[in-house]
């Protein structure tokens, strides 16, 4: 962040915020079946000795074991059975094609850790503040990183965030969203209290979502790695997920202090820029939700229960259900 846009604080809108392609014919139909049969008394139990195949869920493991933190996973289509758990202990986590993203509170201010399909680290980076939100691009050449900058929170009544895009196939430093150009119709953007963050990947490892922040409003931005720019579609997006086959865009959208403050999850349809908030899910999210198939999105929500993951049907009106218990910071890896 430069020190001119440091130094400005975006009004907070909510905490700073997909995997493409589908999952086999097979797994589709067990995956949908075990969502209508969730079960309420979850193992949640660490004892498979492998990571499992294709497809599986990729979470921080938060049951009361010794693995409590690290990233664990499970088959797809039994989500509440036994785990894998591995050594790396990470506040987010995101995998895709061979290649993940950890983010741990290890050193000043936290560390970004690239690895491999062992969950053997490939490469430490530093962070410039908390972790926050982590994406990896469908090919597993591509992770995005978003952090509060130094000093402030989510506690704060005002914020400001780094996010970074980083090419996991090689040494490259990281890349600040911040020196993207940015435009709006036709005219560039130069303002100095621009905020990314929630990147989001298409399947073509050029273009991105993400949420850009200005004079207050958080915009849905689509991103050119090549060109180095962004351009502002609609306003009031945040934390954006792009759908399996990248027609849809998931995303949180702030509600009213009269209607209870917070944010509803929401689904935007990008070729004809018509929103509709999901039937399914009325609380309060603060996610960048997961899509696990065409028709549902995985995101994490604490409750009296336990910190758990949950599941919402985007066209489907049926009440959101409890898909992961004791578990946060969901990948679907296909």
């Amino acid at each position: 962040m430069t020190t001119s846009s440091r130094a400005v604080r975006v009004w907070a809108f909510g905490l700073v915020c997909a995997v493409a392609a589908g999952l086999i014919a097979v797994s589709l139909v067990r995956a949908r079946r075990e969502v209508a049969r969730q079960s309420d008394t979850p193992d949640a139990v660490v004892s498979l000795a492998s990571p499992p195949p294709a497809p599986f869920l990729m979470f921080r493991h938060l049951a009361s074991t010794t693995s409590w933190g690290h990233v664990a996973a499970v088959p797809l289509v039994a989500p509440n059975g036994p785990r894998y758990s591995s050594s790396l202990a990470c506040v987010r986590v995101h995998y895709a094609a061979g290649r993940g993203l950890c983010l741990t509170n290890v050193g000043p201010l936290g560390q970004a850790v690239v690895f491999d399909a062992q969950f053997l680290p490939l490469r430490t980076l530093p962070l410039t503040g908390p972790p926050s939100r982590a994406r990896v691009s469908s090919s597993g050449r591509w992770g995005a990183v978003t952090v509060f900058e130094q000093g402030h929170s989510y506690a704060d009544t005002a914020f400001s965030t780094r996010t970074s895009l980083i090419d996991l196939t090689t040494d490259a430093p990281p890349v600040n969203l911040e020196s993207f150009a940015v435009f709006e119709k036709d005219r560039q953007l130069r303002r100095a209290d621009v905020n990314f963050w929630g990147v989001t990947f298409a399947a073509d490892e050029n273009r991105f979502y993400a949420t850009l922040a200005y004079a207050g409003t958080p915009y849905l931005v689509e991103g050119d790695i090549a060109r180095r720019e962004t351009r502002v579609l609609i306003a009031d997006v945040e934390c954006p997920s792009l759908s399996p086959d990248g027609t849809r865009i998931a995303f949180k959208r702030a509600r009213p202090l009269a209607d209870g403050g917070g944010w509803r999850l929401w689904v935007l349809d990008l070729a004809t820029r018509s929103a509709s908030a999901l039937a399914s899910e009325t609380r309060s999210i603060d996610d960048q939700v997961e899509w696990l198939d065409a028709g549902h999105v995985l995101y994490q929500f604490p409750s009296d229960d336990g910190n758990n993951v949950w599941v919402a049907g985007v066209d489907d009106p049926s009440p959101a259900r409890r898909f992961l218990a004791e578990a946060w910071s969901p990948a679907v890896v296909r």
